[in-house]
């Protein structure tokens, strides 16, 4: 798979924002990272081409979001579980 030509233009792709954790899930990232990742996609030339490669991605940042999974709510989950054990 080849890379496409806007990432050269990312503003990631500097040699100073290389180092940042972008493909590591904000609740891990210290928040000095997150806000400066943020702060580099705020002013990325190619922000809006992110946005639309990213509706594929399933991890990592990407315009500025960071596109972890969402987590699983417990609550949720015994909704569709029986209090009881029976199946």
């Amino acid at each position: 798979m080849s890379t496409p030509a806007w990432m050269e233009h990312a503003a990631c792709a500097t040699r100073e924002a290389r180092g940042l954790p972008w493909t590591t899930d904000t609740i891990e990232t210290p928040t000095v990272l997150v806000e400066l990742m943020q702060e580099t996609c705020a002013g990325c030339p190619v922000r809006l081409a992110c946005a639309a490669y990213a509706r594929t991605a399933t991890g990592g940042w990407w315009a500025g979001v960071d596109r972890a999974p969402e987590p699983a709510d417990l609550l949720d989950l015994l909704d569709v579980m029986p209090l009881d054990g029976a199946a």
